[in-house]
């Protein structure tokens, strides 16, 4: 049962708005709103929001004031957006109903758009922490350079200074923030790797995220958390234009567990980023990337002409989509393959694929990386495809492999989505005797098996000569384009099934679709954002579906007209 309180609070009504659609908000921050929502309303919740604490942070914030801005002067209490107070109360509120001295959220993470009152709210986060957590705490800011990290730190000094009821229980110092009531200390850090360790963060906030070289500063944070209750670490950014960079992994492994992929009930995320990034011409999509906008109308007319300047002038348009739609841009057009709500639509329990003629695709790895096969049948009578997979990989890379993917090997092997052959090699031979035994396993009848070349002419050889049809399918947009195409055509339709496989389903969240010269799209291993094995196999069986439709060599499902008597 929700209290009165929590009902009338900010950060409840901004969900209830979100979720009623009252407030524009891209489908990701939709999610993180009605998962707050239910989690609220289910009473076998392992969670509960400890009101005492959201009290005791509602009631400073009438003591700290705004320094700067639009509502210099004013308590932050009544200067916080809806969708602010929804970050601060979801990052330090939940509590463990077993253990209620713990927090839920270990790591929160938040991507918004510049100007956004982004460094105000990291300041905001400091202030609160270093008066309300446990004595002797230790809080630290990591950013990109020393330029950044000051202003992390000028942020936290201004608003102290513009806060008389706050500022006798603060020393400020050249190189850090002390807090006389707790006996508790913030110091801001620059990436410097001899900075890093040996540090304890009881909590700290990552800035500028997606302007990071490495992950290290993050990891180093994290480490010396490993001994504490409460292991808090927030992270937020903008988008930057490289790719590359740890922000860019965050926002997708949040994606992954806000779709339900990868279960992690430690992590917040609210990713303030358009649904479509092909239409950030559209009011909509700006304000999906500003949701300070809502609140604030003069923002809005200003980045309306921003993106005017944009559309007119092609320099501006990089910084524009970076800045301020919130989209990562490094110079190619790769965009997500399919949409994770869309596939999950054409998830089935179960198939029986007795006496179906298949086509099975292999992508054979190389021998220490991820295998997949995939068997695809058409279904004429009913115009369907209908797919199930999985992936194989060496054994003892296994642990590894879920650590650094962010993917549990070992629950998707129990569920029989991945099979662990081999020791530090994949066995090749396992692989083999796999496809061999589809047809008795299953009771299928294969009309044959297509192979990308690379690593897998052995297999292919031995295929051969127990009678398949081996056939060769070129890893070239131009091959690939039609199943391509198909395969996703398909999915929008839902016409084309999959046995319910949750790891089939991060493969494609990884999938990555670009276009070549000629236009033709194709889903391209390197710049997809994880393994995406699994749908290679399927684009390689597709492919030959694709083939013996276009040759006439199967008959294809034709609409019939039905006379009632």
């Amino acid at each position: 049962m929700v209290s009165n309180y929590l009902e009338e609070h900010a950060a409840y009504q901004y969900a209830v708005s979100v979720t009623e659609r009252k407030i524009i908000a891209g489908k990701y921050i939709i999610k993180a709103c009605e998962q707050f929502l239910d989690e609220l309303n289910n009473p076998d919740s392992k969670y509960f929001i400890d009101e005492a604490e959201l009290r005791k942070i509602t009631n400073l914030t009438k003591l700290i004031n705004m320094a700067s801005g639009l509502a210099v002067g004013k308590p932050t209490h009544d200067a916080l957006a809806p969708f602010q107070w929804f970050f601060l109360v979801n990052a330090l509120c939940w509590k463990y109903k077993d253990n209620p001295q713990k927090r839920r959220f270990e790591k929160s993470v938040l991507l918004i758009a510049r100007k956004s009152g982004k460094s105000f709210l990291v300041a905001l986060i400091f202030i609160l922490l270093l008066l309300t957590e446990p004595e002797f705490s230790e809080f630290y800011s990591v950013a990109p350079d020393r330029e950044l990290s000051s202003i992390v730190k000028k942020e936290v000094e201004q608003t102290i200074s513009a806060s008389p009821a706050i500022q006798k229980y603060f020393q400020v110092t050249r190189s850090e923030v002390r807090c006389t009531l707790t006996k508790s200390k913030f110091v801001p850090l620059a990436n410097s790797e001899n900075r890093m360790d040996g540090r304890k963060a009881n909590v700290f906030v990552a800035d500028e995220v997606g302007a990071l070289r490495t992950r290290y500063p993050i990891d180093a944070m994290q480490s010396s958390q490993m001994n504490m209750v409460n292991r808090t670490g927030i992270l937020i950014s903008t988008a930057y234009e490289s790719l590359n960079n740890p922000m860019t992994e965050e926002v997708e492994y949040a994606q992954k567990v806000l779709d339900g992929l990868v279960p992690d009930e430690t992590l917040f995320a609210l990713l303030y980023k358009p649904d479509d990034s092909k239409d950030w011409m559209s009011d909509k999509s700006l304000i999906e990337a500003n949701p300070l906008v809502t609140d604030l109308p003069e923002n809005l007319d200003y980045l309306k002409k921003q993106r005017q300047t944009a559309i007119e002038l092609s320099s501006a348009k990089k910084n524009f989509l970076t800045k301020h739609m919130n989209i990562f841009v490094d110079g190619d057009d790769s965009e997500v393959y399919i949409n994770t709500d869309d596939l999950k639509k054409c998830k089935i329990d179960d198939y029986n694929w007795m006496g179906r003629e298949v086509y099975v695709g292999v992508d054979l790895s190389q021998t220490t990386d991820n295998t997949a096969i995939s068997m695809v049948t058409y279904d004429t009578e009913i115009d369907e495809y209908v797919a199930k997979s999985w992936a194989f990989i060496p054994e003892d890379n296994a642990a590894n492999k879920s650590k650094l993917e962010r993917v549990d090997y070992f629950m998707m092997r129990d569920n029989g989505y991945a099979f662990f052959c081999g020791d530090k090699v994949i066995s090749h031979r396992f692989v083999e005797d796999f496809v061999l035994n589809l047809e008795k396993e299953y009771g299928v009848k294969i009309r044959g098996i297509g192979y990308d070349r690379y690593n897998c002419i052995s297999s292919a050889n031995r295929w051969y000569e127990a009678g398949y049809d081996t056939i060769e399918v070129k890893q070239h947009s131009s091959v690939l384009h039609p199943a391509t195409k198909l395969v996703k055509e398909r999915i929008l339709k839902q016409s084309f099934k999959y046995v319910k496989n949750q790891l089939l389903e991060i493969n494609f969240a990884n999938a990555r679709e670009v276009k070549d010269t000629n236009l033709n799209t194709y889903v391209n291993k390197k710049k997809s954002t994880g393994k995406i094995d699994m749908v290679v196999s399927i684009l390689n069986a597709m492919s030959l579906w694709n083939k013996d439709i276009e040759e006439g060599l199967v008959s294809v499902y034709e609409e019939r007209d039905f006379i009632i008597l």
